[in-house]
């Protein structure tokens, strides 16, 4: 079955009037469980209304300041954002599966570095993260953030990012841009797109002289930032990014093969499962969670990974992915969430 945790609510920040910063009490016996690459994500799980729901948020403390802390901006109609937002209460317990995700970076105190990140809202969270890290172990390194809001009151982690650049002042360069507020530069006035980016690339920053760059944010900002920075000469494989959801995904993978029943074993906690997909199942994932199975997951659009799984056998086809990595899928890595059978024999290990 899919771990979770009951981790209490050890302090919760007003970030701006709909983000906070929470920070969670891990057990001394958990520990070792909830260590952390700065970048990681966390998958929460809570009872909201009486419908279980489960979201994943970025981890937005390092390593070094011996906590475990996200951040949650409230969206528009966004039942789990808004309960964190409105709801929780210091003293609280929320279920946390151990962290995820390979997103990120882990400093190494030899290297020196330049590096940048390019957020947007609360892609900013995984980015103190890795910037707070990086600073601290690699003082040879040096890091640019290019941080987009609506305007100052709704930037999260202001104070944070202020003390960065008191404490670094040499070696953190934050740029910040607002689409609602005016600044004295007309090139910092509007949002993260293409045009802007390559305007600054042009007046302000060389984007070759990075060594790796970082992107999280809305999802056409993250496109345009990934075509300038190629564009600009950065090799691909030295763009790293981090989606937190995805405009219009489809779940259901586009093809014409048979939608009749198809069964399919899963291997999970040493035991097997077979199940039946029908035609009203929009995923493996889908149908093992209508009959039963307990199989790890949370955003059900090909974004966090947290379901993936092997396929030992049979063939698959998925319908986006935006978190395996080439390697992964070279491994034989599947997102269960995306992925429909093609055909019986399927065999999909959530155990490796």
């Amino acid at each position: 079955m899919t771990v979770f945790h009951r981790l209490s609510v050890a302090a919760i920040e007003r970030e701006t009037p709909d983000a906070v910063a929470i920070t969670l009490r891990v057990p001394e016996e958990l520990q070792n469980q909830y260590r952390y690459t700065p970048g990681q994500h966390l998958t929460l799980k809570a009872l909201v209304n009486g419908e279980e729901l489960r979201r994943c948020y970025s981890i937005c403390s390092s390593p070094q300041e011996g906590l475990l802390q996200i951040g949650v901006k409230a969206i528009d109609q966004g039942r789990f954002s808004g309960f964190v937002n409105r709801m929780l209460k210091v003293g609280d317990a929320l279920e946390v599966m151990v962290p995820q995700g390979r997103f990120g970076y882990q400093p190494q105190a030899e290297r020196h570095g330049n590096y940048l990140a390019i957020a947007a809202g609360s892609g900013i969270t995984p980015m103190l993260s890795i910037i707070k890290a990086t600073l601290l172990l690699e003082p040879g390194s040096s890091f640019t953030l290019i941080y987009g809001n609506r305007n100052s009151r709704s930037m999260m982690f202001k104070e944070a990012l202020s003390d960065l650049k008191n404490r670094y002042p040499q070696r953190f360069q934050p740029l910040y841009l607002f689409s609602q507020e005016s600044l004295d530069s007309p090139l910092l006035s509007g949002r993260i797109d293409r045009e802007r980016l390559a305007a600054i690339g042009g007046a302000l920053l060389d984007f070759r002289d990075y060594d790796h760059a970082f992107i999280c944010g809305p999802e056409s900002m993250m496109d345009d930032a990934q075509t300038v920075l190629e564009q600009a000469g950065v090799p691909a494989n030295h763009i790293h990014s981090e989606r937190f959801n995805t405009s219009g995904l489809v779940t259901r993978p586009r093809h014409s093969g048979d939608r009749n029943a198809t069964r399919v074993a899963i291997l999970l906690d040493g035991r097997r499962l077979d199940i039946e997909i029908g035609e009203q199942d929009d995923s493996i994932l889908d149908a093992a969670l209508r009959q039963g199975a307990d199989l790890p997951y949370a955003c059900k659009g090909g974004v966090c990974a947290t379901c993936k799984c092997r396929l030992k056998a049979g063939q698959v086809e998925m319908g986006v992915n935006y978190s395996l990595e080439p390697d992964q899928l070279a491994a034989g890595y599947v997102l269960s969430c995306q992925s429909w059978p093609k055909g019986d024999g399927v065999v999909l290990d959530f155990d490796v």
